[in-house]
């Protein structure tokens, strides 16, 4: 079992990281409470403002606005923290299908489980064990749902 799962993450942290994006959008914001409805186009190309850019407000916390101003995106890379981030997220689900792929070809059947007994995972997550190279506390982690038939 545990050279299974060890296969089985190793394809899903190779399609994780494939699929993580190399940039992320930021959100910019400019107040044009001041500016009268003439000055926005000039105001626009005086702050390098592209022309995509939408209305906008800040909103209160009342179901109103306290600014109103411009807002758009811009790509900007991803950070280191943004990708293990990124990574972390979606491991879980993609390591789960992988595992659960390669056992039951395998001759293992998915079975119900006391959940109580992740109790002891709560620590953890399936992604750090497999960075950590834990496969003896995967391998307890995935012989909760899986039973070879």
């Amino acid at each position: 079992m545990k050279n299974l799962i060890k296969d089985a993450l190793d394809a899903a942290i190779i399609q994780v990281e494939s699929r993580i994006p190399t940039t992320k959008k930021k959100y910019h914001y400019i107040s044009v409470m001041d500016i009268s409805p003439l000055k926005v186009t000039e105001f626009m190309k005086d702050n390098n403002i592209p022309d995509d850019a939408e209305f906008d407000g800040r909103a209160n916390g009342y179901d109103a606005w306290d600014d109103f101003g411009l807002s758009w995106t811009t790509d900007v890379p991803m950070t280191a923290n943004d990708t293990l981030t990124a990574k972390k997220k979606r491991f879980n689900n993609a390591a789960f299908k992988f595992v659960y792929d390669k056992l039951t070809s395998n001759g293992y059947k998915r079975v119900g489980y006391n959940t109580g007994l992740l109790k002891e995972f709560d620590d953890t997550t399936a992604f750090d064990m497999y960075m950590d190279n834990d496969f003896d506390r995967l391998v307890r982690y995935y012989s909760l749902p899986f039973v070879k038939v």
